[in-house]
């Protein structure tokens, strides 16, 4: 009923959801880019509802403010302490190792700005974590969203950022002055 309600809602706005998540994948890193606007939050739930993902995502910890927190929470938010390293990968493999469903989703541009390149945090979790990556990509151009086939990496950053940078390469942002598609 979530997937059709939020399929209705984002045809009302005139967006379309392309290709189908693969269900064998009950974790997996989740790569969303652009992320140039705050209405890539929102119509990111709701594409994730269509998707039928049970994702959770990262958001600074800054996000979670009395009043706010539990949104946040019940969206699926995950506070990160942006301004130290911290034990992520660890937490990550600890919730595997235990048996837990994960689908994690990253922004790997880490703000709506422009950044001169992309975090590599989402990468390294993956290879870590032996959990293959789903690019899935927002086009307010074309107002669709569109998903990847899995990508098992290889452990090797400069060869695998190619086929990152192919797919988010022609997408459009909702503000393109924030959006580098280089790695």
């Amino acid at each position: 009923m979530r997937a059709l309600i939020s399929e209705w809602i984002l045809g009302l706005f005139g967006w379309k959801v392309k290709g189908r998540y693969h269900d064998q994948l009950m974790s997996c890193v989740i790569v969303v880019a652009p992320h140039t606007s705050n209405w890539d939050f929102i119509w990111g739930i709701l594409a994730r509802n269509v998707y039928r993902l049970n994702a959770r995502y990262l958001i600074k910890d800054s996000f979670f403010k009395p009043g706010l927190a539990w949104f946040f929470r019940w969206t699926g938010g995950i506070p990160v302490d942006r301004s130290k390293k911290t034990d992520l990968t660890e937490r990550l493999k600890s919730m595997l190792q235990r048996g837990d469903n994960l689908q994690i989703v990253f922004t790997p541009e880490g703000t709506r700005k422009w950044v001169e390149k992309w975090k590599t945090g989402f990468y390294w979790v993956a290879v870590d974590t032996g959990l293959p990556i789903v690019m899935h990509s927002i086009d307010f151009k074309k107002k669709e969203f569109d998903t990847h086939p899995p990508l098992y990496p290889c452990g090797d950053w400069e060869k695998d950022k190619l086929k990152f940078e192919a797919f988010f390469r022609d997408k459009t942002p909702g503000n393109p002055e924030g959006f580098n598609p280089s790695f």
